[in-house]
């Protein structure tokens, strides 16, 4: 679809997708590349058109919010930022067009991409309890969106989603496609582009968490601790 570039210069998610894996290169300079703030809002208008849905004229100003919080990184974040935001919204839209999602389920999905880390307070939450993070970005979507659109038992679903993100803990009877879209999404970035890739994202980590370690080291904890967290979908794992 030439006309759903990514952004300037680069092309669209089904080019990639369908050119894949000529395109790799393509996405991982992309996935890397932060010296340009992304265009949240635009990205997500592009990101649903390319899953078929066309129909958001009703939450456009909702969208429009959502991306400008995303946008603000209050906490002066070198990981979980806006470039994070990018990444996760560009793979979850490339794996979910190879799963057979409900039309509902693919609002969600860029909605959910879009906002896991939402508010994310960076070194602040070091010490903080397990979950914190994903409670609070959860809450924070919850109050805008969640409750003028969901009844008890889908938000219920979305924040287990949220929480499945908790990296340090594995999450258990993974059988929902969105969370697994979500999950594989949200670390995909740090291994589907080689260790050298994974290792200068360790380093925006290490930056904004104060690591004290080498980042090589960062980054080998990470695939520690990875372990048994296997990414979900068969297709997540032929991107690597």
């Amino acid at each position: 679809m030439r006309n759903l570039p990514i952004e300037r210069n680069y092309p669209s998610i089904s080019y990639i997708l369908n050119n894949w894996p000529k395109t790799k290169h393509i996405l991982r300079k992309y996935v890397l590349s932060n010296f340009k703030k992304p265009d949240l809002y635009d990205l997500t208008k592009i990101c649903l058109k390319e899953l078929k849905i066309f129909k958001i004229k009703g939450c456009q100003p909702v969208l429009k919010k959502l991306s400008k919080i995303c946008s603000s990184n209050v906490t002066s974040n070198t990981y979980h930022d806006q470039h994070h935001f990018k990444a996760v919204l560009v793979i979850s839209a490339l794996l979910a067009m190879g799963v057979n999602l409900k039309n509902k389920d693919r609002l969600l999905l860029i909605v959910i991409s879009l906002t896991h880390d939402m508010n994310h307070q960076g070194r602040r939450i070091i010490n903080a309890i397990p979950y914190y993070q994903e409670e609070r970005s959860f809450l924070d979507l919850q109050r805008i969106f969640f409750r003028k659109v969901l009844n008890f038992k889908e938000i219920n679903r979305i924040r287990t989603i949220f929480k499945s993100t908790y990296f340090p803990i594995k999450p258990k009877n993974v059988k929902d496609d969105l969370e697994k879209i979500v999950l594989d999404a949200d670390i995909l970035t740090s291994l589907m582009f080689g260790p050298r890739a994974g290792v200068k994202l360790a380093g925006r980590l290490k930056h904004e968490i104060k690591y004290n370690e080498e980042t090589e080291i960062l980054f080998r904890n990470f695939l520690k601790l990875l372990g048994e967290k296997c990414l979900y979908l068969p297709f997540s794992k032929k991107l690597c």
